[in-house]
């Protein structure tokens, strides 16, 4: 999974989320294949250096296997951007105050990555299961154990806010829904990498990549990425319709955690205190 646009409150652009994902046996072969295909020139698709060649590579890949894929474009012109970011910050305000130390992961923009990167996760597995309903279970007693790994761009910085994304992440251990349509129980792993460690990130690179371009600057003289476009269209057409989820719309989700969520967090000093005497063997002095 991966994201194009600007982690900001500017609301001129929009965000796009996208997830590319393929069965767990055959990662391996698709890795290999692309980079046999793009060959050592590969970049991401914002790069000014891009590669027409290796980029059409890419999207002749995804189309060839028939890859799955999801994209949510995300408009920031609603009042429900400004709630969000104004009760992340209120929120985030007190817990600095309480805790007397800095929470990154707290930030609004923090927590707004792991909803959204939460919510195009689910797209593409819903998107998947529901295009593989022959391979379901047919005892709905007996659930069957599907892993689902997850493997995010670095977009999420910071080795706190990488811990809280994951645990977040892989906490999400029951779907009753899922598990009563479909008879399987889901355990995500999840890991954070970059492109040098993952190449196959590239693949939601370059799909968030297209769709950002697309309806940012579109096919135009002053669009710097009109060739890029152009030359990967023929590719992206020959991808099966059936294989793609989208969605496109205005920013409209609440902010996540309770107004209440810091209210009882102690200063750090004395966080540390009880931890000393829990760590001392002195738990009578609690």
């Amino acid at each position: 999974m991966d994201a194009a646009g600007r982690y900001s409150h500017s609301k001129d652009a929009p965000l796009v989320f996208a997830a590319v994902g393929m069965r767990s046996s055959a990662v391996n072969m698709i890795r290999e294949s692309l980079i046999a295909s793009a060959g050592p020139g590969l970049r991401k698709w914002s790069d000014p250096a891009n590669n027409l060649e290796s980029a059409k590579a890419v999207f002749r890949l995804i189309a060839k296997r028939q890859l799955y894929g999801a994209v949510n474009i995300i408009w920031k012109t609603s009042p429900a951007w400004e709630r969000y970011h104004k009760a992340g910050q209120e929120i985030y305000d007190k817990g600095v105050r309480r805790s007397q130390e800095a929470l990154p992961y707290a930030k609004s923009m923090a927590t707004m990555k792991i909803h959204l990167f939460g919510d195009i996760m689910a797209d593409l597995y819903g998107h998947i299961l529901g295009l593989n309903r022959h391979l379901f279970p047919q005892d709905s007693k007996q659930l069957q154990l599907a892993t689902v790994t997850a493997v995010f761009d670095s977009d999420v910085q910071g080795q706190a806010s990488q811990d809280m994304f994951k645990n977040v992440m892989e906490s999400q251990k029951e779907l009753p829904k899922t598990e009563k349509e479909t008879g399987i129980r889901t355990e995500f792993k999840v890991s954070i990498k970059t492109e040098e460690e993952e190449p196959l990130l590239l693949l939601p690179d370059y799909l968030a990549g297209f769709y950002y371009s697309k309806r940012v600057y579109g096919i135009t003289l002053g669009n710097e990425r009109s060739d890029l476009l152009k030359a990967v269209e023929p590719a992206v057409s020959k991808w099966p319709p059936a294989c793609l989820r989208m969605r496109e719309g205005d920013f409209n989700e609440e902010y996540l955690l309770e107004s209440n969520v810091f209210d009882h967090v102690l200063p750090k000093k004395r966080r540390d205190e009880l931890l000393a005497q829990f760590h001392s063997g002195s738990p009578d002095e609690l």
